[in-house]
C-alpha cells in the first residue's frame, strides 16, 4: 500500500465567496467551538484540523450542535479512537511514547502478544485449516502513568478496531490500567488485559 495522506474535500463549497480562512494545508480554521472567521458559520469533520475519521466528525457535529444551543460542550480529542481497516487492524488511543517523551511524563509500557492467548492460537489454527491468512498474531501495548493512569494504548491485529473501544472508555474516565485489568472481561480481552499491567 502506497499512502501519500489526505487532504479536506472543500471542493465546491466555495467557501471563498464567504470570506472563510483556510490554513496552510487548505483546511478550513475554527476555533475550539468550531466556529469560523464568519460569525454564523461553523466547521467539523474532514474539512478542519484533526484526524479525518467519521466518528470524530459525529462528535465534533454534537458539540457544534450543542454550542449552537448555547451550551458548553467538550471533546476529549484524546480519547478519539483512530482505526486503520487493514488487515492486520491497528488501532490507538490516547498518548504515544514519543508525545509522552515530549511532555515529559514519566510512564511504564504493558505489552502482550496475541499468540500467548489460547483463542488466538485456535482461531490461528482453524484458519490455517481453511487455506486462510493466520490470525493469531497481534499484540497489545499500553501506557501509564506512574501513578498506574492509562495514557494510551495500541494493538494491531484482528478485531484492534473493537477492542480499542475499552481503552477509550478507560482514557475518558481516567481509569488505571489497574481499573481495567480488576474488571472481567471474556477472552480474548480478558488474557489480554490481565496480562498487560505495567
Amino acid at each position: 500500500m502506497i499512502s501519500i495522506g489526505r487532504k479536506p474535500n472543500i471542493d465546491g463549497l466555495k467557501i471563498e465567496n464567504a470570506g472563510i480562512l483556510l490554513d496552510d494545508k487548505g483546511r478550513i480554521q475554527t476555533d475550539e467551538n468550531f466556529r469560523t472567521n464568519v460569525k454564523n458559520i461553523f466547521a467539523i469533520g474532514d474539512v478542519k484540523s484533526g484526524p479525518m475519521l467519521a466518528h470524530k466528525a459525529e462528535e465534533e457535529g454534537i458539540a457544534a450542535a450543542e454550542y449552537i444551543a448555547g451550551g458548553q460542550p467538550h471533546i476529549n480529542y484524546n480519547s478519539i479512537p483512530s482505526v486503520v481497516y487493514t488487515h492486520p487492524e491497528v488501532a490507538w488511543c490516547g498518548y504515544t511514547e514519543e508525545e509522552l517523551i515530549d511532555k515529559n511524563i514519566k510512564y511504564t509500557i504493558g505489552q502482550f502478544p496475541f499468540l500467548a492467548n489460547s483463542r488466538a492460537k485456535t482461531t490461528g489454527t482453524m484458519l490455517i485449516v481453511s487455506n486462510l491468512k493466520d490470525d493469531s498474531e497481534g499484540f497489545v501495548k499500553v501506557l501509564s502513568s506512574d501513578d498506574g493512569k492509562l495514557m494510551g494504548a495500541h494493538i494491531i491485529g484482528p478485531n484492534a478496531g473493537e477492542m480499542i473501544s475499552e481503552a477509550v472508555i478507560a482514557i475518558e474516565y481516567g481509569a488505571s490500567a489497574e481499573d481495567i485489568a480488576r474488571t472481567c472481561h471474556a477472552h480474548p480481552v480478558r488474557f489480554y488485559i490481565d496480562n498487560i499491567r505495567p
